[in-house]
């Protein structure tokens, strides 16, 4: 079916670097496995899809929202609108039948039986009849001439059907059941062509005045024809195949032109402004008159469990009776059905490209270039809009407008007043052939560097100690506020802000912290338009709380000035240590020494539970000085974790007698 028509165009190509479609195109997804025919409803903007593997129709809005379907249709194939749009006919290939339903809810059925081995195929409305092609398979036909072309005539008390209307010759020239695409307008002509064999046989009927007239057949494609299409004023067909869109005079089928492609097609379709369309692994556009396209639609890739690219399904495409908006239905690899909506196509879509300087230095003169080019040629003379947005004109500044030479070519040159990221938004408006455009480039300009410090980096703290932290922020344009953040180490503890204010007049900003952890303290300067972000960070360390006493001694005595406790040789030493939890368990590291000939020698050491008293054994040590201390290490292989600084206990000193 052509007029009324349907079928969605693919996605968004990108044409040029930074370049914007002025209008949205979409697509949905049709609850559908194959695609039989497609018609468009143009009074009630509705758009029918007939689906011959699961024997049904199914009925959307433009904008590809199903509001009805009909099931139980087998293998219903072609579809035609009444000229009054109340109904929608199907042909029923497998039930030897064609169905009415009505158009605005897909429901009331009326059955008209065709006869004992007529299987139809092709279904279109021309000079108040059904036109239906057929042939005596069903589907998927093979070999043998057996197709024909009838009529189902529901005007009268009873339907009237007419088998066998293209008489020619005693085996006709179908080989299985033709497609048919009928004329728009009342010239009351339809065309036949053979998708089934490499024949590239057309034919063209006058079924005008009641009559069915052969006008013309002729081999017009290479074979396999996809898909045919009349011009707006019946003058022409134009048919494709797979490689080739040919066209020819409707009169006597004789060759006058073609058009471009480069790649295989499956459908095309014809305007009513003479716009022709054609689609395939991708959708390609051309204005009247132009061989070449004006426009060309990429179709994605939608598989993941697939290499291949979605495609326009046969037949499977048609313009909006009167209007501009194009339909397609594509299929993926594991057909999936897309009804895909485009609204500019027969525009022009420009490539807007801009160039000019990674970077820049502020309040120095820059250029950007650019070019406007398209399909269809645009006069010199094109006006561009330009803005700058930057810093300090964060919604953006108009730069005026800028012409374009007799190649697209314009050039822009500013002063940006602000460092950072500057982008210069170029923009052309569209006409009444092209579409609207926009590119943007963006100008990394320079900013000074201010000076900044903060204080205490470096140093080590107890635990538990709240320690004020001092930033200092040097000269800058107008932002004046420094922020101070504080990260513990550790991922249970995230990064917080202690302070975001206006420095005092000595560019001085404060803010204090209690430490429990190794901590990473940073003062942040935001930026401003002409001086530039920076941070400086004080990693401090902390301590632990961590000590060691001893217990189980029966007296104590001063060596020298030094207190020791003093043990049975039979007695453990108890040592009972107490250090700063963490999430995860901590290890305590414990030191023994004794004292042998005036030095200190290690008698053991190792990790142990810090929340488990420990103990230590005099055994083979009566008579001899000895002292230990516990420790949190950083990072020990053992120790638990890193959250805070490696830190000692004093000695603790014992003595073993008897």
């Amino acid at each position: 079916m052509r007029y009324p028509w349907i079928g969605v165009a693919v996605g968004v190509v990108v044409l040029g670097a930074g370049a914007t479609p002025a209008l949205a195109d979409s697509d949905r997804t049709l609850p559908v496995k194959s695609v039989g025919d497609l018609v468009v409803d143009g009074a009630r903007q509705r758009i029918f899809v007939s689906d011959p593997t699961s024997g049904k129709i199914v009925e959307t809005r433009y904008d590809g929202t199903v509001v009805a379907t009909a099931s139980g249709l087998p293998r219903v194939s072609g579809l035609a609108l009444s000229a009054d749009g109340t109904k929608i006919y199907g042909a029923l290939e497998s039930g030897r039948a064609i169905v009415a339903l009505s158009a605005a809810t897909l429901t009331e059925p009326v059955r008209y039986d065709l006869g004992a081995g007529v299987y139809p195929l092709s279904l279109e409305s021309a000079a108040g009849k059904l036109w239906f092609t057929y042939d005596d398979f069903g589907a998927y036909p093979f070999t043998g001439s057996d197709g024909n072309i009838g009529s189902l005539d529901v005007s009268g008390p009873a339907p009237v059907v007419t088998l066998e209307q293209d008489t020619t010759g005693a085996y006709g020239i179908w080989s299985g059941a033709p497609e048919l695409s009928a004329a728009t307008g009342d010239s009351g002509l339809i065309a036949a062509f053979d998708p089934h064999t490499s024949s590239g046989v057309v034919a063209v009927y006058d079924v005008s005045g009641g009559a069915f007239t052969r006008t013309g057949t002729k081999q017009v494609t290479g074979g396999y024809t996809r898909d045919v299409d009349f011009t707006p004023d019946a003058g022409h067909v134009v048919a494709a195949d797979l490689n080739a869109v040919t066209v020819a005079r409707s009169t006597d089928l004789a060759k006058t032109g073609s058009y471009t492609v480069d790649s295989w097609v499956r459908a095309v379709a014809v305007a009513s402004d003479g716009t022709v369309a054609t689609g395939g692994d991708a959708l390609r556009v051309y204005a009247p008159g132009r061989s070449a396209p004006i426009r060309r639609y990429a179709l994605p890739h939608t598989d993941p469990s697939s290499t291949g690219y979605d495609e326009v399904a046969d037949r499977a495409l048609a313009w909006e009776p009167g209007g501009n908006r194009l339909f397609a239905v594509t299929r993926n690899p594991s057909a999936v059905h897309r009804l895909r909506i485009y609204t500019e196509p027969k525009k022009s879509q420009p490539v807007l490209k801009l160039s000019g300087p990674a970077s820049a230095a502020r309040a120095k003169p820059l250029t950007v270039t650019g070019s406007l080019t398209a399909s269809l040629p645009l006069p010199a003379g094109t006006p561009v809009t330009v803005t700058r947005t930057d810093l300090e004109s964060p919604s953006g500044r108009s730069l005026g407008t800028r012409t374009t030479a007799a190649d697209g070519s314009f050039s822009i040159t500013d002063t940006p007043p602000a460092g950072g990221t500057v982008t210069y938004r170029v923009s052309y408006a569209g006409d009444g052939t092209h579409s609207a455009v926009t590119a943007v480039r963006s100008v990394a300009v320079s900013r000074t560097t201010p000076a900044l410090s903060l204080s205490n980096n470096g140093k080590t703290y107890a635990y538990g100690k709240t320690v004020t932290f001092t930033a200092r922020l040097g000269g800058t344009y107008k932002n004046r506020t420094v922020e101070l953040w504080a990260d513990p180490a550790g991922g249970d503890q995230g990064r917080r802000l202690l302070k975001r204010a206006v420095v005092d007049k000595s560019g001085q900003v404060s803010a204090s912290v209690r430490l429990t952890r190794n901590t990473t303290v940073s003062a942040v300067f935001t930026g401003d338009a002409r001086t530039a972000p920076k941070t400086v960070k004080a990693a401090v360390g902390t301590k632990v709380s961590v000590s060691v006493k001893l217990s189980k001694y029966y007296k104590t005595v001063k060596i020298g000035g030094t207190k020791y406790r003093y043990y049975h040789e039979k007695t453990k030493a108890k040592l009972n240590v107490k250090m700063t939890a963490a999430p995860t368990a901590r290890k305590a590291y414990v030191s023994v020494q004794f004292k042998y000939k005036g030095k200190w020698r290690a008698w053991g050491d190792g990790y142990f539970p810090a929340t488990k008293a420990i103990y230590v054994s005099g055994a083979g040590f009566k008579g001899y000085k000895m002292r230990v201390r516990v420790a949190y290490v950083k990072g020990g292989s053992k120790s638990g974790d890193t959250l805070n600084t490696t830190t000692w206990t004093p000695y603790q000193y014992l003595y073993f007698t008897k």
